[in-house]
């Protein structure tokens, strides 16, 4: 298996030395630099032309996003890490490969990793948006992950509502999020997760149980225990 290079970049020296030990418990990931603000990020991406690169958002002067833009990433996989999930759904919107919350873990780390070696194996050199594969009147289609809605789980699959129609994945509910980037939707209850921008307002509390409406009209209850998250990440 090809040996991945790393680009680690955080302004925050212990999150850099956290996630360090991390790749170095997954095989065949080499860190080649690391870098505390997107000047030094962009300079040592030109430099070293990382396979992946470990992106924090909130870094001083310029945020990661900003970052980006002066980094020719088409030879790399951006994963976007942070403390803060709200900003998943931009993190997809320009293009990367994935997204992880700190503290970062070491399996879903791997799976990030999965991903991006997959995707650098490509012919079309990594190009491609993250997507979710469902069915959909009788045919495959891959739903960008950034147009999910909502899941909703019914026996033995999901519905999959998405910003031009729906369609079907047969997993279990805690298997396709498990497979999901952390942050891309928050879980309401025992059979449905959504993405917290498809929320358009809700009412009540994690006391008087807490309802929301989507953007679409739909109407959702949200598990008592699971109140205070959903209310985080909604007003996030």
């Amino acid at each position: 298996m090809q040996t991945l290079t790393a680009l680690i970049v955080d302004d925050e020296p212990a999150a850099r030395r956290d996630l360090g030990e991390v790749l170095s418990s997954i095989e065949d990931v080499r860190i080649v630099a690391e870098a505390s603000d997107a000047v030094a990020a962009q300079q040592l991406a030109r430099r070293h032309q990382p396979d992946l690169i470990f992106m924090d958002i909130q870094l001083p002067g310029a945020d990661g996003f900003a970052a980006l833009d002066g980094i020719d990433a088409s030879r790399s996989c951006v994963i976007f890490t942070t403390a803060y999930a709200q900003f998943a759904i931009r993190a997809f919107e320009v293009g990367a490969t994935d997204y992880l919350l700190k503290p970062v873990d070491e399996r879903r780390c791997r799976r990030a990793v999965d991903r991006a070696r997959e995707s650098l194996a490509r012919p079309d050199g990594g190009d491609e948006e993250p997507a979710l594969e469902i069915e959909e009147r009788g045919a495959h289609v891959r739903v960008p992950l950034a147009a999910i809605r909502l899941l909703h789980a019914g026996g033995n699959y999901v519905e999959v509502v998405h910003e031009r129609g729906r369609g079907l994945v047969r997993r279990s509910l805690e298997g396709l999020l498990a497979g999901l980037p952390d942050g891309l939707l928050v879980r309401l209850n025992r059979h449905q997760a959504v993405r917290p921008s498809a929320v358009q307002s809700w009412s009540g509390s994690g006391q008087r149980g807490l309802s929301l409406v989507l953007r679409d009209g739909t109407k959702l209850e949200v598990a008592r225990r699971r109140a205070a998250e959903v209310l985080q990440r909604i007003r996030g």
